[in-house]
């Protein structure tokens, strides 16, 4: 399925937003200094949350594993991903590229979900510390940015879950309070047009 959408904010970059918004708003690089952590990747499209993800955590000189799931319905993404060898950061796409072919390396575990992500996500067994809320726009992809998908997320985060997301749409975050959680902004980076917002339970 096509949505006919740029998989960033053309406005700062598809590294800068991954970075501010996705890793470092979630507090996952704090989480990884004290326990596991589970990572659920909803919508991997380009794969830059992932890759910059994992590039900074190659850099940690101590960290705990990370397991990450990631959904995606298009399975040509993980082929563009395998074959462009210059993606952007280099050493983060060279690590997502290789636990795509083999499955875990550098104490990283990769799990891949192909298909409807709101099925995937309903019935999905585990619990996750965090969660990368990625899919496109609402306007393209209105069926991914309802209360009910929000309710199936809320239940999958423990109970210090974070879920991060691009998006900041007042109606968007108050379905969000009503599946459950509470939420903070995530500031502009310089140079974007708009925030981001930071879901968590208590």
């Amino acid at each position: 399925m096509d949505y006919n959408e740029g998989y960033r904010a053309k406005s700062v970059g598809a590294f800068t937003e991954s970075l501010h918004k996705f890793y470092t708003a979630s507090g996952i690089e704090q989480l990884l200094q004290v326990q596991d952590v589970r990572l659920l990747d909803i919508c991997l499209g380009g794969g830059s949350n992932l890759a910059v993800t994992l590039d900074r955590i190659l850099a940690m000189k101590h960290r705990h594993r990370l397991h990450i799931v990631t959904v995606e319905r298009q399975s040509s993404l993980f082929d563009t991903i395998r074959q462009n060898r210059f993606m952007w950061p280099y050493g983060g796409y060279e690590l997502l590229r290789k636990l795509i072919d083999e499955g875990q390396a550098e104490n990283v575990r990769l799990d891949i979900a192909i298909g409807d992500a709101r099925n995937i996500i309903r019935e999905m067994p585990l619990k996750f510390d965090v969660v990368y809320f990625d899919p496109f726009g609402k306007r393209k992809n209105p069926e991914m940015w309802t209360e009910a998908v929000f309710r199936d997320v809320y239940r999958l985060c423990t109970d210090v879950g974070r879920v991060a997301t691009y998006s900041s749409g007042r109606e968007i975050r108050e379905d969000f309070v009503r599946a459950g959680f509470r939420y903070t902004v995530t500031p502009k980076p310089e140079g974007a047009f708009q925030e981001g917002t930071v879901f968590y339970k208590f």
